[in-house]
């Protein structure tokens, strides 16, 4: 397949990778994972072929990345494996949290591919579903349409099968020219012209090899907050009479437990980075195509601790809403910088102090290390001074008909990536049965050594209090 401008005759091209997708490509702080509870007995042919189908309409499903000469990332659909489904005995309710966190340890093998795999965990009559995915070629809510559209092939495998190419999302959205642009863009241009009289290339082998060494004594933390039918129904119900979204609240409810039990974010994270999706602003709105499709603003934001919770709920909810009323697509533009410079500005510059084994076993990473000239080093230091302090990613409510061969999805969870640069980062989703949110950490985080696991259950279990349900404390990570 051949849908994209292809100079190099790249074998099997799909597109070429964008710029902003390339940000979030080879950082091992990138997998953005989900979790599907599905109750009653599935058929392993039936189901292979239902993965079988939604990767033969979704190219990037089916995708690895080949470097032309001029080191630009290129989708390919060139002799990729196949499917990556490993299936294992379901023995326990609580297993499936190990199972993602040994997953997720283990990078992708970006030269072969696939840039995603899953996991079953499988039981006669419930089974855990784990995916997990490059953030390059997905978001959140292209794993909850995955997972949707997976069980519904299920029960109907006899569906049309047509293949939906992937967009470019940021050519979705008209962006508004700009002076800040336009200083921005001049930045990144005389960016480039020094990065590129010693430019450093990095490949699969950089992308494993810190992978590896940064996952090797770590793994991602999970602490998760669940509300039944009745408990969700309750929730809304308390949201609507203050005239605010869920959303809100519980991101307001984790922000104010966080001051309480950590302090402030530093003064330079004294914000929040608020997600949105691409695909239901775009004109016309483009559906459950899977691809990188979210957009992100910064919105200057601190808890107020002399305000009552709610207050503060009302302010945030206020905030939020008048910033994605009209968003300026500007901020999605992303500055035209070298992509071999964004690779070393957002995977290799920010993890030098937290794997620094990683920078010794390669050639390119210790020619990359000890160039103290190195423009990448001194981009990477401005960035962290504009990273916020919280990413609430709530999906919202996911419509999910049941299969007709009776399986039923239980609930879903949502892990967005794991990060120790973002002290506070949240996962939330919701179906018809449950709401579930949750607070995805780096355990033990590469500064301290000290597991956060007690401080992430006692900041649920605060915002538990806020949000009304004292009785739901505990002292559990899945917080049943």
């Amino acid at each position: 397949m051949n849908t994209c401008s292809n100079p190099d005759n790249i074998p099997g091209c799909i597109r070429k990778m964008t710029g902003c997708e390339r940000v979030f490509f080879m950082s091992p702080a990138c997998t953005v994972m989900m979790a599907a509870r599905i109750r009653g007995k599935i058929d392993i042919d039936k189901f292979n072929q239902a993965l079988s189908t939604v990767t033969r309409i979704h190219p990037l499903l089916d995708a690895k990345v080949i470097f032309d000469k001029q080191h630009e990332a290129w989708f390919s659909s060139d002799s990729v494996p196949g499917i990556s489904l490993r299936i294992i005995p379901r023995i326990s309710k609580d297993q499936w949290v190990d199972e993602l966190k040994n997953e997720a340890r283990i990078p992708f093998d970006i030269g072969k591919g696939p840039l995603i795999k899953y996991v079953l965990l499988q039981s006669e009559e419930e089974s855990d579903f784990l995916v997990f995915c490059n953030h390059s070629i997905c978001d959140g809510m292209a794993l909850a349409g995955l997972i949707k559209e997976i069980l519904c092939r299920y029960g109907k495998p006899e569906g049309k099968i047509q293949v939906i190419v992937p967009p470019v999302s940021q050519d979705l959205l008209k962006p508004r020219r700009n002076l800040k642009g336009m200083i921005t863009n001049l930045f990144a241009f005389h960016a480039n012209r020094k990065w590129r009289k010693n430019p450093y290339h990095f490949g699969p082998e950089e992308y494993s090899t810190l992978y590896e060494e940064y996952w090797k004594n770590r793994s991602p933390g999970i602490v998760m907050m669940e509300f039944d039918k009745d408990e969700s129904v309750r929730l809304l119900e308390k949201c609507r009479e203050h005239q605010v979204t869920v959303g809100s609240a519980v991101s307001s409810a984790f922000l104010g437990a966080y001051q309480e039990i950590i302090g402030e974010f530093s003064s330079r994270q004294q914000a929040i980075m608020v997600p949105f999706d691409i695909r239901r602003r775009s004109e016309p709105p483009i559906g459950d195509v899977f691809c990188f499709c979210v957009g992100s603003l910064r919105l200057p934001f601190s808890y107020q601790i002399k305000k009552t919770f709610w207050e503060n709920t009302v302010i945030l909810n206020k905030a939020i809403h008048l910033l994605l009323k009209n968003p300026d697509p500007s901020g999605l533009d992303m500055p035209p910088f070298d992509h071999s410079l964004l690779d070393a500005m957002a995977a290799f510059a920010p993890f030098s102090d937290l794997a620094p084994k990683a920078y010794s076993q390669t050639e390119i990473f210790r020619r990359f290390i000890q160039d103290s000239g190195n423009i990448a080093m001194t981009l990477n230091r401005n960035f962290q001074n504009m990273i916020p302090g919280f990413i609430p990613s709530n999906l919202g409510k996911i419509e999910i008909p049941e299969s007709n061969d009776e399986l039923n999805l239980e609930r879903l969870v949502f892990l967005p990536s794991a990060s120790e640069i973002n002290p506070l980062v949240m996962g939330g989703i919701g179906t018809d049965d449950r709401m579930t949110f949750t607070l995805t950490y780096v355990d033990p985080p590469a500064k301290t050594g000290i597991s956060p696991e007690p401080e992430m259950i006692r900041i649920r279990n605060r915002a538990l209090e806020f949000l009304g349900f004292p009785e739901k404390v505990n002292e559990k990570v899945i917080g049943r």
